[in-house]
């Protein structure tokens, strides 16, 4: 009897763990959070959220998928436009697998067209918006495609094709006030940017002028500054230089209520801690109920330790792979701003690549220790990054400097 007991409660306990952990994710709420983290600079707390989960294990594809996907946009958002393509790579490989109609494949498309254009490899941005436009996305975010037509006019523009860039900035401002009015200033920027380049003086003002209502209707200050520093470069450009010395004031006074914006933000997220504080101890005053849940977490993780050893120890593996990627990303992240510059280079023909304006300092690190002799094993150990990222980098530095290969690279060093 005592044995059927300790059978059937066991069984039951661990069931018990398999639907807790079987439960979703709260992805919109993430997703949210991130996005927010990002807006307020704080990317080194999106790294850590972002890598917690992925190291908590216990995914499904979708999940994963959508996880590495904002571990991308995090990327972008520093500029890191290398490591955002990677893990956006890495998130495309498992959406391919999601059903055609998962909304993660769509935003992933969109993603690769803006960081393309962020990076200005508007060949491949172009690329990718027109495979946007092939599918025929139902897309669920319409700011998405606002954005993507201002891009395309910022294409034409560049293209000196003036009319057919105002008639897409007008497409994507129709798109921006029917999903988020507060964010049409941003359109107007664009507008004022066009007409700038065609002398049209008084449309760019009137563009500013309509901006500037809406900013302060929707009480958004970084669209002033943004507004009002794109008149200001207008009025120096066509030597309006007492139009751009007032508007200059205006902007210097701005931005002296950015700084007062940034001290209140710090205050609201000082007093956000504090609150959170108290949350925690009242929660520890209930003794009683986390004993409880304390031996139940006890006894089911060792239940289900001993179960997934016994049935399969590959998850095991995956999880520890999983932990020393994220780990070595981790010491990327904190490493990033150092680099080697304080080697001494004596081949003349390697002292000239790295001076090439084309190569990231990042690049150029990497480059270094390949004239050492260093195989991808020994760099990816000095860099604190995996050999998949040392291969991908070296790559694109061949693709770059147009090198065929590592043998190509020292037959180059050797010929000077």
């Amino acid at each position: 009897m005592n044995f059927n007991f300790t059978k059937y409660f066991s069984a039951l306990l661990i069931l018990f763990f398999i639907f807790i952990n079987a439960k979703k994710i709260d992805l919109h709420s993430i997703e949210e959070e991130i996005i927010q983290y990002n807006r307020e600079g704080k990317h080194k707390l999106s790294q850590k959220k972002l890598s917690d989960i992925l190291l908590n294990g216990d995914l499904t594809k979708e999940e994963e998928g959508n996880i590495l996907f904002l571990m991308a946009t995090t990327y972008r958002s520093v500029n890191d436009y290398m490591m955002c393509i990677e893990y956006l790579n890495r998130s495309n490989s498992i959406a391919r697998q999601l059903p055609p109609d998962n909304i993660l494949r769509m935003k992933i498309d969109y993603e690769y067209a803006f960081v393309y254009f962020d990076n200005n490899d508007y060949e491949k941005a172009e690329e990718a918006m027109k495979r946007i436009a092939s599918k025929n996305y139902v897309n669920a975010f319409p700011e998405d495609n606002s954005y993507i037509l201002m891009q395309e006019g910022y294409l034409f523009m560049i293209k000196k094709k003036y009319n057919e860039a105002e008639k897409k900035y007008y497409e994507a401002m129709d798109i921006m006030e029917n999903a988020n009015t507060c964010n049409v200033p941003i359109v107007y920027v664009k507008l004022m940017n066009l007409y700038g380049k065609r002398k049209d003086i008084g449309k760019a003002e009137e563009a500013y002028k309509e901006s500037m209502q809406i900013s302060d209707s929707c009480n958004i200050l970084k669209y002033k500054i943004l507004a009002s520093s794109e008149m200001e470069k207008i009025y120096k450009e066509n030597n309006l230089f007492a139009k751009a010395y007032l508007i200059g004031s205006k902007l210097d006074s701005l931005r002296r209520l950015e700084n007062q914006d940034v001290k209140i933000s710090e205050m609201h997220i000082v007093d956000k801690a504090l609150t959170e504080k108290e949350q925690i101890i009242k929660e520890e005053s209930d003794i009683w109920k986390r004993t409880v849940v304390l031996i139940v977490l006890i006894l089911l993780s060792v239940l289900i330790a001993y179960y997934f050893f016994r049935k399969n120890k590959k998850i095991k593996k995956d999880r520890l792979r999983m932990k020393e990627e994220i780990e070595q990303m981790k010491e990327e992240l904190n490493q990033y701003s150092q680099n080697s510059s304080d080697e001494k280079i004596l081949n003349p023909e390697l002292d000239l690549l790295l001076n090439s304006n084309k190569l990231t300092d990042r690049q150029k690190d990497l480059l270094i220790l390949l004239a050492d002799g260093l195989s991808n094993k020994e760099i990816a150990e000095k860099l604190f990054i995996s050999e998949n990222t040392v291969k991908y980098h070296t790559k694109n530095i061949y693709n770059i400097l147009d090198i065929k290969d590592r043998k190509d690279f020292f037959k180059k060093l050797r010929n000077n």
